[in-house]
Order: C-alpha cells, then sequence, then structure tokens
C-alpha cells in the first residue's frame, strides 16, 4: 500500500511538467503522431538533414513550414515518408499539427 501511495503521489507531481511542455495547441498530437520519426535523432529528422540540411531537420524548430504543406506531404507521402490516411490520423489531429508545425515563432 505504502508503495502505491508513493507511485501516485510521484505521478501527481510530475504531471504538471508534462502538461506544461504539451501547451501548444497540436503539439501533444505531433510527438505522439510524428515524433517517433520527427524528433532529434529519428529517421524523418535524419533523412530531411541530408536532403535538406540541419537548419530544416527538426520540423518543430522550422519557421517555412504551412499548414497547407504539412497536410499534402502527409496525405500523399514524399521521398521516404509514407503517406498517411484519415483512419491513420484523422483530419482533424491532421490540422491541429499542421497549425502547430506552421505556427508562428516569436524571434
Amino acid at each position: 500500500m505504502r508503495a502505491a501511495i508513493l507511485a501516485l503521489s510521484t505521478l501527481l507531481c510530475a504531471a504538471p511538467a508534462a502538461a506544461a511542455d504539451l501547451s501548444a495547441p497540436g503539439r501533444g498530437l505531433f510527438l505522439d503522431k510524428c515524433g517517433k520519426c520527427h524528433l532529434e535523432g529519428g529517421t524523418g529528422t535524419f533523412m530531411l538533414g541530408r536532403r535538406l540540411g540541419k537548419d530544416k531537420a527538426l520540423l518543430e524548430d522550422r519557421t517555412d513550414l504551412n499548414p497547407a504543406y504539412v497536410r499534402r506531404v502527409v496525405r500523399h507521402g514524399v521521398n521516404s515518408m509514407p503517406w498517411l490516411t484519415p483512419v491513420e490520423l484523422p483530419d482533424a489531429d491532421l490540422a491541429a499539427i499542421a497549425s502547430y508545425l506552421a505556427r508562428t515563432r516569436q524571434q
């Protein structure tokens, strides 16, 4: 019982930090659906770095993406990235991810 209470208190203390990390709309979906390939060390990041240069490898750091382009690449694929169907990634989730990646960044 003591171990269960300790585990629960650890989870409750960690929850606000995790929520803060996901505060930007669409970021949680991006991490969940795209992060495996498009975070640091992912195959997608590696391939984009080879093709476009390291400055354009991490999607979250780019400032040249627009929602229509992101949606097109996801639905039709490009080079080694396969296309994803609306069953794999619903349109509403894709729209949130595309908006997140195309968000205006403050310099």
